[in-house]
């Protein structure tokens, strides 16, 4: 999940380590379960990227998640 206050114009994505889409959201109150195509993943790093509209301003962030089982 993205979590703030006043997020607006959601968009935030998760790659695998090969670059393919795995999660896409523009809604806040939905977030990744570690799935894609509904199957569960295998423990590994994945990329997120994340850009939203916070008080007005263009908020851009990206990095690194660990998923754990």
């Amino acid at each position: 999940y993205v979590y703030g206050n006043w997020i607006k114009d959601l968009d935030f994505v998760i790659f695998n380590r090969w670059g393919e889409k795995v999660f896409e959201t523009k809604d806040a109150g939905f977030g990744w379960d570690g799935t894609f195509n509904g199957k569960p993943e295998n423990p590994a790093v994945f990329a997120y990227y994340i850009k939203a509209m916070i008080n007005g301003e263009e908020v851009i962030k990206n990095g690194s998640i660990v998923l754990v089982k």
